[in-house]
């Protein structure tokens, strides 16, 4: 009978390992449409919506105080904090009101603001649910397992990989105590990515099936399947490390 960690292990394995080829084909996939509609970009259901993106950027250029725009738009970071709403949604849109670099400076302080509260949440409550929640990640547990609380890097690598729940690692980190200002920092290197790619994204979307547009997310999904398979990889290399220990104890 296969033992249940060696389960474990064979699911984790499969699971990275497909998350990583996963986003390779769809970084190509993704560049072959790109190439393919460049040369004419479809209408039609665009205009409309290109008509209003238009008005609204005239409104916001119209406007004498651009800070009631900013402070609204750190309001909806505030409630990201405690509700399910996108996280590119929130970033696009800012990257529609507002020039590229304005745009990232924006983003990145409301995703400071979202790891704040989220952070302070877990710690408040001891990690609570999060901690629990954690247990039926298996791949996010092991990860943090292997690297222990004092290793900043495994952070970084949990904010790049796609569909690791944001909050969930926040409260998680603040249960743990880890010092707030590692947290933050590893937390914005690892979502500066994101943060840039879809601040241009929003920047252009009045272009789609463009490189200015579709360019930063193929961006996106090679380096976050590099930082998976790099992951995945680690991982086998510390499982080996810990057999080889035991062995030689044995």
């Amino acid at each position: 009978m296969v033992n249940l960690m060696e389960k474990k292990h064979l699911n984790r394995k499969t699971v990275l390992n497909v998350t990583s080829i996963g986003m390779f084909v769809a970084a190509i996939v993704i560049a072959v449409i790109t190439f393919v509609m460049s040369t004419k970009v479809a209408e039609g259901g665009w205009a409309e919506f290109l008509h209003t993106l238009d008005r609204l950027q005239d409104f916001i250029i119209s406007l004498e105080n651009k800070y009631l725009i900013v402070i609204a738009i750190l309001g909806v970071y505030v409630l990201r904090g405690f509700l399910p709403i996108p996280f590119p949604f929130i970033l696009m849109m800012t990257g529609v009101m507002f020039e590229p670099v304005n745009a990232i400076i924006i983003n990145t302080v409301g995703t400071s603001i979202v790891l704040l509260i989220t952070y302070y949440w877990g710690k408040l409550t001891n990690g609570g649910v999060a901690i629990k929640k954690l247990e039926k990640y298996d791949n996010v547990r092991e990860m943090m397992n292997h690297h222990g609380k004092t290793k900043l890097g495994v952070l970084v690598a949990l904010r790049i990989i796609p569909a690791v729940p944001m909050n969930l690692v926040s409260k998680t980190y603040g249960g743990m105590k880890f010092p707030v200002d590692g947290f933050l920092v590893a937390s914005l290197l690892g979502f500066f990515p994101k943060i840039w790619v879809y601040s241009v994204m929003g920047g252009n979307i009045a272009q789609p099936f463009t490189w200015h547009f579709m360019g930063p997310i193929i961006f996106l999904l090679v380096l976050s399947g590099f930082v998976t398979l790099i992951v995945n990889i680690s991982l086998e290399q510390r499982k080996g490390d810990n057999n080889n220990v035991k062995d030689s104890d044995a």
